[in-house]
């Protein structure tokens, strides 16, 4: 059932006064697997992270040269949960148990951990209850727009699946002749995976593909690329030529069951939920599942792992139901913009090995000038750069795939806010100048294409 927008309030408060009623209980974290059954069998109880603390651990060259793999050790042996990791620094929470061994094997190594945020729970509270707050009706006062919005979609607080892809059934309503919706697979858990096409010539138009949510936890992405599909339909009629002379083809959720499964019972759930033949660990992170690079680099074998990798090259549903999609319409694909959060970069191949395309230069060239948009409209700093000399290496990415593949020319991957303070639990007003600042990114990426 689609829920409307005056239902939302009410049903947030009844989560809020169920959180409340938690606070007090010893849940605890699933220690050395997030992805491990361990809070499943809760009654649906989601997972909570009191005093799970968020660190953020520098000099992690200094690691590499002592060949300690830091985040796979605080990963295996304490419970930790890695948020970023890259050549410079390594965001990881840890479970209140583990922080004083984990603390103990960092000073061994001579490495220190900056405390972002000392209870992680607290973040989780904060935005549920901001979001509550921004969609709460002032008593008697319901707009006529809110009364009449079939999806109840806004960008005052984050959506469930159903609200988005009701969202999207709405504007292929309002736009029968020039939107056609797919649904071009379904999950382990049967959820179907939806892209919404907006043309008005798809035979000859040059295509953009535009997704977010591959991760579960990121849900500033989804929120960021349902709102580009609002400023595209928005005002369509009057859109100048670069945008009109375009197929779009939009996906705000590549990971619904983690998605929803992050709404429900895991706040930093980051991989799809398929099953694992071998252990009782669930999911693979699709964004180390395509066919490029898969055996390399910045991806694990071990189904229990944050990165796992899968069994094999798009052995996922959503992999394979993306890439069987993108194949078959390669012609004219000129864009692939994939959204991310967090850390504030327009960022393009390879990520698979420490190369350049041969093209970078004019890559980076229209990713500087969305990163200067970006700072003119919001005033946000963004880092224009090659995907592995700020990330670090990691194969089986979807954006490394597109190009190499598929051979599309704009391949960007957008890590949109914030820079750690919040990471992947950005409080709802940040959403709308967040969105924005990935509408930016697409709209500079149509203007050099056209």
């Amino acid at each position: 059932m689609e829920r409307k927008m005056s239902q939302r309030p009410g049903q947030l408060m009844l989560l809020g006064m169920l959180l409340g009623l938690l606070l007090g209980m010893q849940v605890g974290m699933a220690s050395a697997t997030n992805n491990s059954l361990a809070f499943e069998d809760l009654n649906g109880i989601p997972e909570r992270f009191d005093e799970t603390q968020l660190w953020r651990i520098h000099n992690m060259s200094d690691a590499m040269l002592q060949s300690i793999p830091v985040g796979q050790v605080l990963e295996q042996r304490f419970g930790g949960n890695i948020w970023k990791e890259n050549s410079k620094f390594l965001d990881v929470s840890i479970g209140k148990e583990h922080v004083k061994a984990a603390r103990t094997f960092l000073q061994a190594h001579r490495l220190e951990a900056q405390v972002l945020t000392d209870n992680v729970q607290s973040l989780i509270d904060q935005e549920l209850l901001e979001g509550i707050e921004a969609t709460q009706a002032q008593p008697g006062a319901r707009s006529k727009k809110a009364s009449r919005s079939g999806s109840g979609m806004h960008w005052k607080d984050y959506h469930d699946l159903e609200t988005i892809y009701a969202f999207m059934r709405e504007i292929r309503a309002k736009y029968p002749n020039i939107c056609r919706l797919y649904t071009i697979g379904q999950t382990a858990e049967k959820r179907d995976l939806k892209v919404l096409r907006i043309s008005e010539n798809p035979r000859e138009f040059k295509k953009v593909w535009i997704d977010g949510g591959i991760h579960a936890r990121e849900w500033i992405s989804p929120a960021t690329v349902t709102f580009i599909l609002y400023q595209l339909m928005n005002n369509w009629e009057n859109q100048p030529a670069h945008i009109r002379g375009l197929t779009w083809y939009i996906m705000p959720v590549m990971n619904p069951d983690g998605y929803e499964y992050s709404r429900t019972s895991n706040r930093l759930w980051r991989k799809n939920r398929s099953a694992s033949r071998r252990t009782n660990c669930f999911g693979v992170d699709l964004n180390r599942n395509f066919d490029i690079g898969w055996t390399g680099f910045g991806s694990s074998k071990d189904p229990c792992s944050d990165v796992y990798r899968g069994s094999a090259a798009a052995s996922e549903l959503e992999t394979k139901a993306v890439s069987d999609f993108l194949a078959k319409r390669k012609y004219n694909l000129e864009a692939y913009l994939t959204y991310h959060s967090y850390g504030q970069m327009v960022v393009y191949p390879w990520a698979y090995k420490a190369v350049k395309v041969k093209d970078s230069s004019v890559l980076q060239r229209v990713a500087s000038t969305a990163v200067d948009r970006i700072a003119q409209k919001t005033g946000s700093s963004y880092t224009a750069a090659v995907t592995h000399e700020v990330l670090g290496i990691a194969g089986g990415g979807s954006d490394d795939w597109s190009r190499a593949a598929l051979g599309v020319k704009y391949v960007y991957t957008i890590e949109l806010r914030d820079r750690g303070t919040y990471g992947f639990v950005l409080p709802p007003k940040f959403i709308k100048d967040t969105a924005l600042e990935g509408w930016t990114v697409a709209e500079t990426v149509a203007q050099s294409i056209g």
